[in-house]
């Protein structure tokens, strides 16, 4: 793996995990019943894992066009971060609805 890739691997790790650490907090945030910054935490998570995506866009074109791209241990572990990310953010949308339908049924059955 040349430095440059080396580079864009480690930067890929640091803002996926940004971007997963955000959605935990968005999670956290839906469960304390702060439903309009979880949104916005989410949607900050989106933005974050989007520069994620450009970097792992940018491996994907250079490798159709010809640039090697060493598979190595990094390599696979950048990407574990971005899946990941992916997937947390995908559950803190979930959790959203969950939280939001829980604080609607709790709220039903006080005003009985």
């Amino acid at each position: 793996m040349n430095e440059t890739q080396l580079e864009q691997a480690m930067q890929l790790i640091f803002v996926a995990g940004n971007a997963k650490s955000m959605a935990m907090n968005a999670i956290l945030e839906a469960e304390k019943g702060e439903l309009e910054k979880s949104v916005q935490t989410v949607k900050e998570a989106k933005q974050t894992l989007h520069e994620a995506h450009a970097i792992q866009t940018g491996w994907l074109t250079s490798e159709m066009n010809g640039t090697e791209i060493e598979k190595s241990i990094l390599l696979i572990h950048s990407q574990d971060h971005f899946t990941t990310a992916n997937i947390m953010i995908d559950l803190a949308e979930r959790f959203q609805v969950l939280y939001s339908k829980l604080e609607k049924v709790t709220s039903q059955a006080n005003d009985e």
